[in-house]
């Protein structure tokens, strides 16, 4: 995982907890350089701590005091998951002292879910699988089709594989330029495909990298898309769409981490269940939220949503060309 996560998830845990250790205390304050002889330094306020330990020490102790029945992520968490749009109501309200801060929320979620997700992709066998087979697994594979197999198709497979499997790059060209020159901007994508087929996990190092940080992007896209939904409600302002684009994120980062962990077990129920629950969810929370009806809130919903699919497609084909060109 890229070392942005690992900075990232010390930043959001070293806010969420009321019991941080202060192994500073008895020094000179780190911010303005007074003598510290308690908790926190006397003249600016700053816990007298060190976060320069083990991020899973950070995140231990953390959750440690979170988890506690005063913890602030045991108020948040039922809310968010269960009560679609109450967090945020709440929250703009004006009772923030007792959730946990909206972008706090958002980054430990989000870090959850690419911790999950890459760790499903690189320990499941996918990575290997993508892998070509050699000569002789080719032939065993295709000994039975041999029979069916158009014979000026199957010649052109046996010209583009090589005796260990690996693509032969000039004669995949070829192929693809139908016996003629490839133009030098497809030269050059096929160059990369290439580059994507004989290094597969390169690649996935390259989506670690990129695909946090481009998902950060579509928070400002939500809160521009709910912003342009209510645009003539006068008693919403930018900071309460702000703080609802943040537990919609959170949200559904939480629940995909709960989908990929729970995949094994529900199968193709689980996700058509998930993929019910995710306009049910945003549509109570526009209801809530922008106290308005089924109706209204149900165009907003299929407008957000819409604009969702095109921001992920966006932002997938963005991290994917950027990571085949770090190759």
């Amino acid at each position: 995982m890229s070392g942005e996560l690992e900075t990232a998830a010390g930043l959001a845990v070293g806010g969420l907890s009321a019991g941080q250790k202060a192994d500073l205390s008895g020094q000179p304050c780190r911010n303005c350089g007074v003598l510290v002889e308690q908790r926190y330094c006397g003249n600016c306020g700053q816990l007298a701590a060190s976060f320069h330990r083990p991020i899973w020490s950070l995140i231990g102790e953390t959750l440690g005091d979170t988890l506690a029945l005063d913890g602030r992520l045991s108020r948040t968490m039922p809310l968010l998951l269960f009560r679609p749009g109450r967090l945020t109501q709440r929250y703009t309200a004006g009772a923030r002292a007792r959730y946990v801060p909206p972008f706090r929320l958002f980054l430990l979620a989000s870090l959850l879910f690419f911790f999950s997700v890459f760790a499903f992709v690189g320990n499941a066998g996918w990575i290997d699988n993508l892998a070509l087979p050699s000569s002789e697994e080719q032939e065993a594979n295709t000994s039975d089709a041999d029979m069916t197999a158009d014979p000026a198709q199957q010649g052109g497979l046996e010209q583009i594989f090589d005796g260990n499997g690996d693509v032969d790059r000039v004669a995949a060209k070829e192929a693809l330029a139908d016996g003629g020159t490839l133009p030098p901007e497809a030269d050059a994508i096929a160059e990369q495909a290439f580059d994507i087929v004989d290094d597969p996990r390169l690649f996935l190092a390259g989506l670690e990298k990129w695909a946090p940080r481009l998902s950060l992007l579509l928070v400002p896209m939500t809160i521009l898309s709910l912003a342009i939904l209510h645009f003539w409600r006068r008693k919403l302002y930018i900071y309460d769409h702000a703080i609802h684009a943040l537990h919609l994120h959170s949200w559904l980062y939480i629940t995909a981490t709960l989908f990929l962990l729970l995949l094994p077990l529900g199968g193709g129920w689980l996700g058509l269940a998930y993929g019910v629950a995710i306009p049910v969810y945003v549509c109570r929370s526009l209801m809530v939220t922008g106290s308005t009806g089924v109706l209204m809130a149900s165009w907003r919903t299929i407008s957000l949503l819409f604009s969702w699919v095109v921001l992920v497609f966006i932002a997938t084909v963005i991290a994917t060309v950027l990571s085949a060109i770090e190759m």
